[in-house]
């Protein structure tokens, strides 16, 4: 099941996010309904399995995190939640959707590519560790 992030899911979805990215994000903002923020979770047995976090401003949409428990990959859940978050989108009368993800996440690449993700870019040490991120955008029209 799908549904919008809750402030109950706040501790499981900041202990996930640490576990896989080591950074802080403010999920606060997600569970307030603030304008043009997106946060939807995945469940398995009533259980959070993932979470994707992103914004859609008017015809352009950001994808910022999108994770799956470890337990729970290579069920197709990221790709359920990517989806999700690309109907939603379109339904918003959407144009473009676009990600920075790290060149040596070979996994996320390829589930990005599949939901139809195109690299158009590099952007040199985007993150704080100096790796390089690959800028992906799709069209939604």
């Amino acid at each position: 099941m799908i549904r919008s992030i809750e402030e109950k899911d706040l501790p499981q979805v900041i202990s996930l996010h640490h576990e896989l990215f080591k950074q802080e994000f403010n999920f606060e903002d997600y569970v307030q309904n603030k304008p043009f923020h997106y946060g939807i979770v995945i469940e398995e047995n009533n259980q959070m399995v993932g979470y994707l976090v992103g914004q859609m401003i008017f015809e352009m949409s950001d994808l910022y995190y999108v994770a799956v428990h470890p337990n729970y990959r290579s069920k197709g859940y990221g790709n359920l939640l990517v989806e999700q978050f690309i109907n939603e989108a379109c339904q918003n009368d959407g144009d473009t959707m676009s990600l920075e993800v790290r060149i040596s996440n070979q996994a996320a690449i390829r589930l990005y590519e599949k939901c139809g993700f195109i690299s158009v870019g590099i952007r040199q040490r985007y993150y704080a560790d100096g790796e390089d991120a690959l800028l992906m955008t799709r069209n939604l029209k």
